[in-house]
């Protein structure tokens, strides 16, 4: 049996809205999405080892309905050489690229670190020891994942611009249909009315009201002592949803400065202003 395998794919960016897309694109009649979000086939080593027929496994046997085979795995944006390594494994395919507020976009990695009591640092410790350019695959990355350009242009040596769409989630939030619309268009399904709306909200944040998960939540430097496996026992309690806090107003003209110009060459890329990543009055948002 002839493996299916995707002609298209979601290669990020993390915390930008690759769920919701994913989501929509699994409601579509036309689109055969992996049975899971992020697969990580290409970033996992004992995953890519056992290869594109165990890749395959993932993807239902596509009908003459589905015009399009894809997934969604954020972490192909940054990790080195993946874009070479899809290319040389899938050829000439379809990719999309969903980007957000790079200063959101870490703090939103961020807190959910700090809300799964992953993170043990202060938001000055997050800013000291990672304000760095230069993605690891060792690091977080909270910051080194915002520089969206450096990825782009990576992808760009081996997929032609016509191949790469890159979305933008405050225009998705603002004018679904527009944004939708041209999505469907690029990947060539139908575009019509009917699928030009936006999910409810899929990526909810939680936390949980009790005593000591709401001490550590607060003091994180104290979750360093407690085995991360050990954590787990004080996700007990009510659960409230959560809205996490962006940096102080100096900490977010630190974050702007060290933006800008990367930002500045992204939009050289697409031709318009990203106003909206451009201020400092930012409210805490989901």
């Amino acid at each position: 049996m002839e493996a299916c395998l995707p002609n298209f794919l979601i290669v990020g960016a993390q915390k930008c809205g690759t769920t919701t897309l994913y989501d929509i694109l699994n409601e579509h009649p036309e689109a055969n999405m992996s049975s899971v979000k992020e697969i990580n086939f290409f970033t996992i080593d004992n995953k890519y080892s056992k290869g594109l027929l165990s890749y395959s496994s993932y993807f239902k046997k596509s009908t003459k309905k589905h015009k399009i085979t894809g997934e969604a795995s954020p972490g192909y944006i940054c990790f080195p050489g993946i874009a070479e390594k899809i290319y040389n494994n899938l050829g000439d395919i379809k990719i999309i690229i969903i980007l957000r507020d790079p200063i959101k976009r870490a703090y939103s990695q961020y807190w959910d670190n700090r809300r799964h009591l992953k993170e043990y640092r202060t938001e000055g410790e997050i800013i000291r020891e990672y304000l760095s350019a230069d993605y690891e695959t060792t690091s977080k990355g909270y910051f080194s994942r915002g520089v969206y350009i450096k990825y782009i242009e990576e992808y760009l040596k081996y997929f032609s611009r016509d191949k790469v769409h890159i979305m933008i989630l405050e225009d998705l939030v603002k004018n679904p249909k527009k944004e939708l619309f041209e999505l469907y268009n690029f990947l060539g399904i139908d575009n019509s009315e009917q699928f030009l709306k936006l999910p409810k909200p899929s990526n909810s944040s939680i936390i949980w009201a009790n005593p000591i998960y709401r001490f550590l939540l607060k003091n994180p430097g104290y979750t360093k002592r407690i085995p991360l496996h050990v954590r787990r026992i004080f996700f007990f309690g009510k659960k409230r949803a959560f809205k996490y806090e962006l940096p102080s107003q100096k900490n977010m003209k630190i974050l702007h400065d060290f933006y800008r110009p990367w930002n500045e060459k992204l939009e050289d890329l697409l031709g318009c202003k990203l106003t909206e990543w451009n201020h400092f009055n930012l409210k805490a948002e989901k």
